[in-house]
C-alpha cells in the first residue's frame, strides 16, 4: 500500500470495528452458564436407618394380657409399625411387664439388674402403670367409694410415679420416656362409670404433671380411644383391651414415638 495516510485510517477503522466484541475486564464474573454442580445440602436424617432399642416396663397391659392373638398386645403391633419406617433398620424391644403390677411393685422391679441393663440401653422407654393402684383402692372401698379417697391415694401414686422416673433417669438421662395414660374399663357399669371418669381424669393429669418435671418425656392419652369408640375395645374379662383396643393403643404410641 503506497499511501501511507490510507492505511492509517484503514487500521483505525478494522480497530474500531473489533472493540464492541471484546468486552472490558472489570474483574467480575459476567457469565450465567450453568456448570451443573448442585450446592451441597444437608443429609436427611433417613439416610443412615438407625438401630432402635426399646425398654417396656409396667403392668399386665405392657404384658399384652387381654390379647386373644396372643400377640404380645401393643408392643408387637408397635414393634411392626416402626419397622415400616425409613429411618428404622431394626427394633430391639425388651418387654418387662408384670401382670398386676402397681407403682410399689414398679419401684422394686426396677431393682432387677436385668431390667436396670435394658432401660440404660434403650433410646425409648414405654411405661404402663397405675391401673391396678386404682383397682387396688376399687376393691378395698368397694361400699364407701368416694372421690376423697382416690385424692388420698392419688397423692401416694404421685409420690411413686416420680420415684419410678428418677430410677429410670438414673440409669439413662438421654432416652425418650413415654407415658401411656389411664382408661375408664367401666364404661358398661353405669354407677361407677361417671365417677370413674373423674377420677382418671384427675389421676392422668396428676401424671403429665409429674412427668413435666423431667425431660424427654412424652404422655399418650388413651382413654377417649376407649371412651368414644362405638366397637368393644375390651376383652372377655371387661379391663384389659382386646386385640383392637391394643391396635388403637400402638397407633397412638407410634404417633408419639413419631414425633421424636
Amino acid at each position: 500500500m503506497n499511501n501511507p495516510f490510507l492505511a492509517i485510517i484503514l487500521t483505525l477503522f478494522l480497530l474500531s470495528g473489533c472493540s464492541g466484541g471484546i468486552p472490558a475486564t472489570t474483574g467480575e464474573a459476567t457469565s450465567n452458564h450453568d456448570t451443573g454442580l448442585v450446592p451441597k445440602q444437608e443429609i436427611p436424617d433417613d439416610f443412615i436407618p438407625r438401630d432402635l432399642q426399646i425398654a417396656s416396663i409396667g403392668d399386665s397391659l405392657t404384658k399384652g394380657v387381654g390379647d386373644e392373638t396372643k400377640q404380645g398386645g401393643y408392643t408387637t403391633l408397635l414393634e411392626e409399625k416402626l419397622l415400616d419406617e425409613k429411618d428404622v433398620k431394626s427394633v430391639t424391644l425388651k418387654n418387662f411387664g408384670v401382670k398386676g403390677h402397681k407403682t410399689t411393685d414398679l419401684l422394686n422391679r426396677l431393682q432387677n439388674e436385668e431390667v436396670q441393663e435394658g432401660i440404660a440401653d434403650a433410646d425409648i422407654i414405654i411405661i404402663t402403670i397405675g391401673g391396678n393402684d386404682i383397682m387396688k383402692i376399687v376393691k378395698e372401698n368397694l361400699f364407701d367409694l368416694s372421690l376423697n379417697v382416690f385424692q388420698k391415694e392419688q397423692a401416694k401414686y404421685e409420690v411413686r410415679l416420680q420415684k419410678v422416673l428418677e430410677n429410670i433417669r438414673s440409669y439413662n438421662s438421654e432416652a425418650e420416656i413415654v407415658l401411656v395414660g389411664l382408661y375408664n374399663p367401666f364404661g358398661w357399669f353405669i354407677d361407677l362409670s361417671t365417677e370413674i371418669n373423674t377420677i382418671v381424669d384427675d389421676w392422668n393429669e396428676g401424671s403429665q404433671r409429674i412427668l413435666s418435671k423431667f425431660d424427654h418425656t412424652k404422655f399418650v392419652v388413651v382413654d377417649d380411644v376407649f371412651s368414644q369408640s362405638s366397637d368393644n375395645l375390651l376383652a372377655e374379662d371387661e379391663f384389659h383391651p382386646n386385640s383392637k383396643g391394643y391396635e388403637l393403643m400402638s397407633e397412638r404410641i407410634f404417633e408419639v414415638i413419631k414425633q421424636e
